[in-house]
């Protein structure tokens, strides 16, 4: 299962962050590229740095946790998102700055390992490294596909 502690991985999702622009056609939801971007980087940003545990609106699921990171599918479009990354404005001039939060998060998620101050995942509780590194893929893939990347 992809991941991005593999290299290869790794590789391809930084070259398709790479070649998002502003004018990326969006295939669902309502954020743009800037937004996209911001929600990558801050989501991973709040794992590797051990933020606070986030609201979510149910207890997070083992089964739910199994289904999104198990399951050689892609996740569903449109699920309800209670940060609601869309409502944030985020300027294009921002774009550059953000391709490089989410390459150097991608990247540091790539070595990481998990620790007393990992944060559980609001929707899957606790998770292991594998596990961590495997939602890092699978969110970025899901957001990259959102822009046809």
């Amino acid at each position: 299962m992809r991941t991005v502690g593999n290299a290869e991985v790794l590789a391809s999702l930084t070259a398709r962050v790479e070649g998002l622009t502003p004018r990326s056609p969006r295939q669902w939801g309502k954020m743009n590229v800037q937004q996209m971007l911001r929600h990558l980087a801050t989501s991973m940003e709040w794992v590797l740095e051990g933020g606070e545990a986030r609201p979510w609106p149910r207890k997070p699921s083992r089964l739910m946790k199994h289904l999104a990171l198990r399951l050689p599918m892609g996740w569903p479009r449109g699920l309800p998102n209670p940060m609601d990354p869309a409502s944030v404005d985020v300027p294009v001039s921002e774009l550059e700055a953000l391709r490089e939060r989410v390459a150097l998060g991608l990247e540091t998620m790539s070595r990481w390992t998990v620790s007393e101050t990992t944060p559980p995942h609001p929707a899957f509780g606790r998770m292991t490294t594998w596990e961590w590194r495997r939602w890092a893929y699978k969110h970025a893939d899901h957001h990259l596909k959102q822009f046809g990347r």
